[in-house]
């Protein structure tokens, strides 16, 4: 059914643009007079299909009537019907939007007319919009039209159709004006345009354009929000607004204006990669999902809406929903199943604390790309995560055998060596990482997590040989990347090895503890001001304790170290 919908599509499309190529030939010595224009008018939208056919052709009636023929030309419902059955598409349902371009362009109409009909307790209501059929992003909403029958509510929409017509003149001579890059002469025909239809939104967009070219950033915002608020769903007013609002800084109204985009234009695939990436890049990719979703069911099985739909998901955190639909978009796209794809679907699973999942599912990409270093790297920190170490360094092992240069590749060894209780191994790893041009910044804080960590253990503790191994790893982390954090943590590790060895030399009379004493307090005294700000109150107390031990430590090594 799929197919065929596409086929008829690309049927239609396609001669439509045969229709709007113009034959060469002599030309007349005359001009003859210009046609009037013409409108198609074709099934609206309705629960009630029979409704949507019947609301079309009270339109048609109306208008016929309404409006001299000389003026106007209201495109038949037979030659509407014709031009449908021989591309194949019913007759009696509403065209998509850009199938009734497409169509309308077949009729040579200049513009057309599309929208819904409902019943009411008291009646119908018909919501209209005016389109141009060059371009059906140029529309106007019309006024919703309520009555007690058709012909009353189609007698409304004709009259205030007729109304919105005052500013296409305007609009199009403002647009020949913007083709001659007469921007200043263009913004006044525009004016008039929307003096003779205040609401305008056609002759609105073509002011728009004028004042951008001129570069009045104020005047385009006003205008694009004076838009807005007659047509929430126009893309060139919430184009503008998301642009300046983002230019500004004002991130909460660009972020309305993005997603107002997406609702305006939901199967606009470049469209929705542009704002999808920009509500992430903001931190709102959760206001961009309800839309991708909705977008996502209405094409049931579209590989690149579900890539999108998948992305968006990944980027708001909603990590269930998005390997439900990565499922999906490796069903309906083998190709999609690529090293990136299993690599973040693994890390939505941990994310879960589903490591089984992740397992099973870092496996899958391992038997298809079993020469892939990174799914490897992915696949030790899966094991890792769920506590099965052993596994876990002989994937990391093979990541980095297999690729050096793998990403986080030396860092996740040295975490799994962490895990297993081997710091000089850890030491060793991270060393020789930095030594090869490994990322300083991740191995720095690889060393940072083992020092904090051996802190912890050795504060509770009180185990001088933990707590020197934290100030090794702390003063390492400093070095690979200057951090606050790694200093005072030093410092703070220094003082309670000075303070345990000060001890326990008093009590031994051995020199070599005074000495480390002696070596740890000056330690502390270089590194506990780094915390001066983030740790305050502890830095100022581990600053004033340290000199009341400086007269202790000379004296034991006074007496001591003869």
């Amino acid at each position: 059914m799929r197919h065929n919908q596409i086929s008829h599509r690309c049927r239609l499309v396609h001669l439509a643009a045969l229709v709007a190529v113009p034959f060469a030939g002599a030309s007349a010595q005359r001009r003859p007079p210009e046609p009037p224009p013409k409108v198609m008018i074709s099934t609206f939208a309705s629960a009630d299909k029979d409704l949507g056919i019947q609301a079309a052709e009270a339109l048609r009636s109306r208008i016929t009537r309404d409006v001299d023929a000389k003026r106007l030309t209201v495109i038949p419902k037979a030659d509407i019907n014709n031009t449908l059955g021989a591309s194949g598409y019913s007759t009696t349902e509403a065209l998509g939007s850009n199938d009734a371009k497409a169509l309308a362009n077949l009729l040579r109409a200049d513009e057309y007319m599309e929208g819904t009909v409902l019943r009411t307790p008291t009646g119908v209501k018909i919501d209209a919009r005016l389109v141009l059929a060059r371009d059906n992003k140029l529309q106007q909403p019309l006024p919703s039209a309520e009555a007690p029958n058709l012909d009353r509510a189609a007698q409304a929409v004709a009259k205030s159709y007729q109304q919105a017509r005052d500013q296409l003149a305007s609009e199009r001579n403002c647009n020949t004006l913007l083709r001659e890059k007469k921007f200043a002469e263009a913004e006044v025909v525009a004016r008039s345009g929307l003096s003779k239809y205040p609401n305008g939104t056609i002759v609105g967009v073509c002011l728009g354009t004028a004042l951008e070219e001129q570069k009045k950033t104020d005047s385009v915002l006003a205008l694009a929000e004076r838009i807005r608020a007659v047509d929430p769903r126009n893309v060139a007013a919430l184009r503008w607004a998301a642009d300046i609002y983002r230019e500004r800084g004002n991130k909460e109204k660009a972020t309305q204006a993005l997603t107002g985009l997406l609702a305006a234009e939901p199967g606009n695939e470049v469209l929705l990669t542009q704002v999808v990436n920009d509500l992430a890049g903001s931190g709102q990719a959760k206001l961009a999902v309800p839309i991708i979703m909705e977008a996502a069911r209405a094409n049931p099985g579209d590989p690149k809406l579900l890539r999108i739909a998948w992305l968006v998901l990944l980027a708001a955190k909603e990590y269930a929903l998005a390997l439900q639909t990565g499922a999906e978009l490796i069903r309906a796209d083998t190709a999609a199943a690529d090293s990136t794809y299993f690599v973040r679907s693994v890390a939505a699973a941990s994310e879960l604390g589903q490591p089984a999942q992740a397992a099973q599912i870092v496996a899958q990409g391992i038997a298809r790309f079993p020469n892939n270093a990174s799914l490897l790297l992915v696949q030790a920190a899966a094991l890792s995560k769920a506590g099965q170490n052993a596994q876990a360094l002989t994937a990391a092992r093979r990541a980095v055998q297999m690729n050096p240069k793998v990403e986080g590749g030396y860092a996740q060894l040295a975490l799994i060596y962490g895990a297993l209780g081997q710091p000089d191994s850890v030491a060793a790893v991270i060393n020789l990482a930095a030594a090869n041009g490994g990322d300083k910044k991740m191995l720095a804080q690889v060393a940072l997590k083992t020092g904090s960590d051996a802190y912890k253990a050795g504060n509770a503790s009180k185990n001088r040989a933990e707590l020197q191994r934290a100030v090794k790893f702390l003063k390492l982390s400093d070095q690979l990347e200057a951090s606050p954090d790694a200093k005072f943590l030093a410092g703070a590790s220094a003082f309670l090895v000075g303070q345990s060895a000060v001890n326990e030399a008093q009590e031994t009379k051995n020199c070599a503890l005074a000495r480390l004493a002696k070596e740890s307090f000056a330690t502390a005294q270089e590194n506990v001001p780094a915390g001066l700000t983030s740790y305050a109150d502890a830095a100022k107390q581990l600053l004033n304790a340290i000199p009341q031990f400086t007269p202790a430590v000379d004296d034991q090594i006074r007496r001591f170290c003869r």
